[in-house]
């Protein structure tokens, strides 16, 4: 019979116990990352709770499709979007930034009819609707919608952080359709930034204008919105009715907590060479307006932005 040997028994004994216990741990840790991933997803489907959102109540469209077809710039899968995300998240304190005919207005005052105490505040450089001369800025509510304009008040003439005072803080969502090109909608974020409510909703649109080839559009160089939809600090929400992404043209963010933390990056971003020189008029009031809201740090940035800029135009 052969002696036994203590020693290369325990070996092979450890040996076998080591070999379960990492089948377990195996196990264990797969176990754990099924339920962290289970988890994950739970989150990511509040996360994204406004997948297709653009089909959230747009039955309410309809009735008005016929006539504020003719007077708005945007489509009607972009309107299903911005009236899906109004009618889910029922914000009290709106403001749009580009006014026009009128049209986006109708759409946003059209989701907000039902909506208790919900107001729009509508702002625009131009006292005189820009497509059409003859009529004042936002005619088409006046005219063709009355029964929707006790919820509106329309500022024209000025600038935003001429009227933002006025209309207050606590701003539940911002949608922002004005020049397109850099520094536009760049100088209209940071007019608007400090009114907003934390954890309030931006929605920009011709968000990748690059991509429509026509004769207003195919020169221009530089688009803004599409950088403020990627430098935002937030959760970003897209329409789900196109397999191409670039053909989405619009977009909106749920802004992060604590926004003062990016403000650095947000005055940064006026880096980017711009296209066209705002009036010394501008240029006068946003200095002063930026300095009280965000400081001399931020404005030294703006003004350096400015004066770079301002020798690139000269030559």
């Amino acid at each position: 019979m052969k002696p036994y040997n203590n020693i290369s028994d325990l070996k092979y004994i450890f040996i076998i116990i080591f070999f379960i216990i990492s089948i377990i741990d195996y196990i264990i840790i797969n176990i754990n990352k099924r339920d962290i991933y289970v988890k994950a997803n739970k989150n990511e489907n509040i996360k994204y709770e406004f997948l297709n959102i653009e089909e959230y109540n747009s039955e309410i469209l309809l009735p008005i499709q016929n006539t504020v077809k003719d007077y708005i710039e945007i489509t009607y899968d972009e309107q299903k979007f911005l009236n899906g995300i109004i009618r889910k998240i029922k914000p009290k304190k709106i403001i749009e930034i580009g006014v026009a005919y009128g049209g986006t207005a109708v759409i946003i005052l059209n989701a907000i009819k039902d909506i208790e105490d919900a107001k729009l505040y509508s702002i625009d450089i131009n006292k005189n609707c820009y497509r059409l001369p003859s009529k004042q800025t936002g005619f088409i509510v006046k005219e063709k919608f009355p029964h929707l304009a006790n919820k509106w008040r329309l500022y024209t003439g000025g600038f935003t952080s001429e009227f933002i005072e006025k209309i207050g803080n606590n701003i539940d969502l911002v949608y922002i359709d004005t020049v397109h090109v850099v520094p536009g909608e760049m100088l209209n974020w940071l007019e608007i930034l400090p009114f907003l409510k934390e954890e309030s909703f931006v929605i920009l649109h011709d968000t990748f204008l690059m991509y429509i080839y026509d004769s207003v559009v195919k020169n221009i160089i530089n688009y803004s919105n599409n950088q403020i939809l990627c430098y935002i600090r937030g959760q970003l929400i897209l329409p789900s009715y196109k397999k191409n992404m670039f053909s989405m043209n619009i977009g909106a963010i749920k802004l992060s907590k604590n926004q003062e933390n990016y403000y650095l990056q947000y005055f940064l971003a006026l880096g980017t060479q711009w296209q066209y020189l705002p009036s010394e008029r501008e240029l006068k009031v946003l200095i002063k307006f930026y300095r009280k809201y965000y400081g001399k740090k931020y404005v030294k940035i703006f003004i350096d932005a400015i004066e770079k800029n301002k020798l690139r135009f000269a030559k």
